[in-house]
């Protein structure tokens, strides 16, 4: 009775957490959206979402870390929408690029802040900090490709995933394109002939 009483309590505190987490990231891209990344401060979003700053801090280590919140509902989301019987893994990594195209398209200018700041923040990149949803799904879906014959398996999944992920962000920091360089299609479109064929003479992400 005792063990089922201290689950319970367990689980209403990590639901109470998953709220607050989810709080306090609505409420900073509310803020973002309305202000821009850049004039947001930390107490401006504390004030927003109505916590202490040692509850914002308690979940995210810095502002830039809230990506992680970002990348946690993408990988969430989208693999909730995985079915069996389970496409191809190509298939599925197209997928998933599109899905991340079409959020952060929408919030273009947010997200470019957002992402070079994170890569410049040592809190936000730390290991303690970070969230592992994101890159265990992407390693998944590559794994599973692997299996099939899709991809070589001469190459850590994980690893693979880690390249796929940091090649992401650098193209939406603006690490890699100017503004306008080229359109999110064919900026998809080489990334994911990247990804399947790296630089390959003649590769081709459709092959």
């Amino acid at each position: 009775m005792l063990e089922v009483e201290a689950a319970t309590a367990t689980s209403r505190r990590d639901r109470k957490k998953e709220r607050t987490r989810r709080e306090i990231y609505e409420a900073a891209m509310s803020l973002f959206a309305r202000s821009g990344f850049a004039s947001v401060t930390i107490a401006d979003i504390c004030r927003e979402a109505d916590v202490g700053r040692g509850t914002f801090f308690f979940h995210f280590p810095s502002k830039a870390a809230l990506l992680h919140e970002f990348n946690r509902r993408v990988a969430e989301e989208f693999g909730a929408s995985l079915r069996e019987p389970r496409g191809s893994a190509r298939d599925e990594l197209r997928a998933l690029v599109e899905r991340m195209s079409v959020e952060l398209v929408a919030q273009a200018e947010i997200m470019t802040a957002m992402i070079g700041e994170f890569f410049a923040s040592p809190e936000a990149l730390s290991p303690a900090s970070r969230d592992d949803a994101l890159p265990r799904l992407v390693a998944e879906i590559l794994l599973r490709g692997q299996e099939r014959g899709e991809f070589s398996d001469r190459i850590d999944a994980r690893l693979a995933a880690a390249s796929f992920l940091a090649t992401a962000g650098a193209i939406v920091s603006g690490q890699v394109f100017r503004k306008d360089d080229l359109t999110p299609a064919e900026i998809n479109r080489q990334f994911l002939q990247l990804t399947f064929s790296g630089l390959n003479r003649g590769g081709d992400a459709e092959s």
